[in-house]
């Protein structure tokens, strides 16, 4: 990747726009054709004229090199898209992305995935949208466009959230606003909240989801989308039965909807919070009006919302009418391809149907729930598989740039006698290092063990005795009338808390069922109020499968972390992510900060500190920081 040559679009354009006999004037001073027809199509106010005009550029080109060749495909498969031709723009799609790979231009590449996932979004495949989609934002990265690569990322996580992967898209959107350092587009912003809010809520964590509406409004420019936001925040406070929150800001919003699909979905909600408060027949009368609103509208989403409503309220009171609005329900959500809505319909028709029909409507269900669960899973395996692909890939490129072709013939003829001597000395070899490992371990368990002892008696020595006389000190300094009293109290005073947060520091760590929430808490307490802090994944994590020593560390290694952060990182936005994989346990912290030049990052920032401690346990540590500013680590734990 290293030798692809980086093109800029903008520099392209005034390339064609300049005096170069190629693309725009010929040898007799005319106007080149391509390039004519090229503009002429880019003026033209129908798009199949504008089509037709790229199709006579094509005619024209005299070099088919010619740089004008490759954004006539890129408009050409953005009105094909347009005109829902899919078959065509991904035909031009994948001239742009072959073009791109002939010429080793990274950007060009990089375009190609992108034009390619949104021709799968259009169709509903979101499961090529996350592939293609992942490569087009490696590609970018490649080509150092961190503002291109942050918003594939952005689109990533909505095909991640929309395949059910709520964590793994939290992830993409986090790490899409750590790219986003120097970007002002309130476009973009406004996704990756409300994508993040919505992961939130689905993994019902709803105090967070309105924390992260609450960050999208600052970032809604229109009226439309700060209603539709303000209504989410309202049906969440609803979800948590705190009515009043609710109807406060939908009785605010209500005067300034208008007859569309956010007034309808605003009504409905208020209509539906209504009847949860008081079961009266006047807001039912309100939202059988919605639906017929609605209807009158062909508002095919809204439509689920109302029958979905419709269907809870008549569940206990009028069976016959509840199930005859889940089973449009159920048909709305299907028209739609909308498997959440089917699911929800099926749950009330099976609870409510006649026996006849439970058992299909059952069958149904069964078949729903195990497509989900599937498609979720494939979700997560097919991004990890690409992420992986494309990792060996690079590993692939950098071994062959080592090794040369000889070295690779001598390999090939490796004698059998030779591979079995190698075989019968590392078998050897093996088990005499597998008696040594188990020693080993054993004493490097015992010494971890101690060290944590040290550290506990410490802070309790730093605590009970120093820090103590420390206070009776300034205590009994208070009765002397002297003229460097208050300056010496300072001074005490100043290293009393200092010894004190010495000892905090090194406090036992509880290393119980509560262990998630400890780490949670120590990282929310040292977070400066200047900051945000996400944690990925945390809970998901099987920390009973983790020795108590290596919990101990890892709690030392997160606090080592963030002690360097407040003192050189100036960060904004701090994450933290969690998984775990082939019985490993893999920790990535990012930041958004200043970074580290490449030499202080060695020594002397604390994180030496990390790298013992890593080596205690046999765990592996890399960090990373960038050209632009901020600061990644990884660390991997096995158990």
């Amino acid at each position: 990747m290293k030798n692809f040559y980086f093109i800029i679009f903008p520099f392209l354009f005034i390339a064609f726009t300049s005096c170069d006999k190629k693309t725009s004037i010929s040898d007799n001073g005319k106007i080149d054709s391509a390039y004519f027809y090229f503009s002429k199509g880019k003026l033209a106010d129908k798009v199949f004229d504008k089509i037709a005009y790229f199709n006579e550029a094509f005619q024209h080109l005299q070099d088919k090199n010619d740089t004008l060749q490759p954004i006539l495909w890129d408009y050409k498969i953005y009105y094909h898209d347009f005109l829902k031709e899919y078959d065509t723009s991904a035909y031009y799609a994948n001239k742009l992305l072959q073009n791109g790979i002939l010429e080793k231009d990274t950007l060009q590449i990089a375009k190609g995935y992108y034009r390619l996932a949104k021709n799968h979004l259009y169709q509903n495949d979101h499961i090529e949208v996350l592939k293609k989609m992942y490569l087009s934002h490696q590609f970018y990265l490649y080509g150092r466009d961190s503002i291109n690569a942050g918003k594939r990322l952005v689109e990533l996580g909505i095909a991640q959230r929309r395949l059910g992967d709520f964590i793994g898209s939290q992830a993409s959107q986090v790490k899409a606003l750590q790219l986003f350092n120097n970007f002002s587009d309130s476009t973009y912003f406004l996704s990756i909240y409300n994508n993040l809010a919505t992961s939130y809520r689905q993994l019902n964590d709803l105090e967070e989801a309105i924390e992260e509406y609450k960050n999208a409004l600052v970032y809604s420019k229109n009226k439309n989308d700060r209603l539709t936001i303000l209504n989410n925040i309202a049906n969440i406070y609803a979800d948590l039965e705190e009515y009043d929150k609710a109807l406060s800001i939908f009785e605010n919003i209500l005067p300034q909807t208008e007859n569309n699909y956010v007034g309808y979905r605003i009504k409905d909600n208020y209509y539906f919070t209504q009847w949860l408060i008081d079961k009266k027949l006047a807001s039912i009368d309100s939202l059988e009006s919605v639906l017929m609103q609605r209807l009158k509208n062909n508002d095919q989403i809204g439509l689920m919302a109302s029958y979905d409503h419709l269907s809870q309220v008549y569940l206990k009171t009028q069976t016959d009418k509840a199930f005859s609005y889940a089973k449009k329900y159920y048909r709305q959500a299907v028209q739609t391809d909308n498997p959440t809505d089917q699911v929800r319909a099926l749950k009330y028709a099976i609870q409510i149907g006649p026996d006849k029909e439970i058992k299909q409507f059952s069958l149904n269900y069964i078949q729903l729930i195990d497509s989900l669960f599937n498609a979720r899973s494939n979700a997560k395996n097919v991004f990890a598989k690409i992420k992986y692909d494309e990792e060996q890939k690079l590993e692939q490129i950098e071994s062959l740039e080592k090794q040369s072709a000889q070295q690779q013939i001598a390999l090939l003829k490796s004698s059998n006698q030779r591979n079995i001597a190698i075989f019968l000395g590392l078998l050897i070899i093996g088990a005499s290092g597998f008696v040594i490992y188990y020693i080993r371990q054993k004493a490097k368990k015992k010494r971890i063990r101690e060290i944590h002892k040290t550290e506990a008696r410490i802070s309790k020595r730093l605590h009970d005795e120093l820090a103590n006389d420390l206070y009776r000190l300034m205590t009994a300094l208070e009765n002397i009338n002297a003229p460097e009293k208050i300056e010496l109290l300072d001074k005490l005073e100043d290293i009393y808390f200092r010894t004190r947060d010495i000892s905090r520091e090194n406090l036992p760590v509880k290393t119980d069922q509560d262990y998630p929430n400890e780490i949670q808490e120590m990282l929310s307490q040292m977070t400066p109020k200047s900051a945000r802090i996400y944690l990925i994944g945390i809970q998901e994590v099987k920390w009973d499968k983790i020795n108590e020593e290596a919990k101990i560390t890892i709690f030392r290694m997160l606090q080592e972390l963030m002690v360097n952060m407040k003192k050189h990182s100036k960060a904004s936005i701090i994450s933290f992510n969690f998984k775990t994989e082939n019985s490993r346990l893999q920790i990535n912290y990012n930041d958004n900060g200043v970074g580290l030049q490449t030499n202080a990052l060695k020594k002397g920032k604390g994180l030496d500190n990390v790298e013992n401690r890593m080596e205690s346990i046999g765990g592996s540590f890399k960090f990373q920081t960038g050209n632009q500013g901020g600061f990644s680590v990884e660390l991997i734990i096995p158990f």
